[in-house]
């Protein structure tokens, strides 16, 4: 019975959605939610992570995994701007639609952004500060 109310209470500090309880089924059984969520990864780095995790013997199947990882990474990601289609960006930051578009041009016409800071040249800055752990320019 602890154990159950120790989870109900660990599951209290993590964001609702689509995958949260495959995380707390498969990793929280191993880990405490820091050690989970202490990084903000791209989806890409989530899924090599998950991966090792399976190696080392978590008991998961390709469904929950594909699920924590999407979790994972729309709470607890970064996503990377230099590679990143316009639709990832929106979806992942939260930017608009034309603000993602901004970004993608902007990249296709300079290069790639070399700082989070870059992105203020087409973005409100307050959106990128608001955005800062979640952005990734490499």
């Amino acid at each position: 019975m602890l154990l159950i109310l120790l989870f109900a209470g660990l599951a209290q500090d993590l964001p609702d959605g689509p995958g949260k309880a495959e995380l707390m089924k498969v990793c929280v059984q191993c880990h405490d939610l820091d050690t989970v969520t202490v990084d903000n990864r791209t989806k890409e780095a989530w899924k090599k992570t998950v991966a090792k995790m399976d190696d080392r013997g978590a008991d998961g199947t390709e469904e929950q995994y594909a699920a924590i990882v999407a979790y994972l990474a729309k709470n607890f990601g970064r996503i990377n701007v230099n590679k990143a289609t316009a639709e990832e960006i929106a979806a992942e930051l939260g930017f608009t639609a034309k603000e993602a578009d901004a970004i993608v041009q902007y990249r296709e016409k300079n290069g790639p952004y070399k700082n989070r800071q870059d992105l203020t040249q087409v973005v409100d800055p307050a959106k990128v500060e608001a955005k800062k752990d979640h952005i990734a320019v490499q």
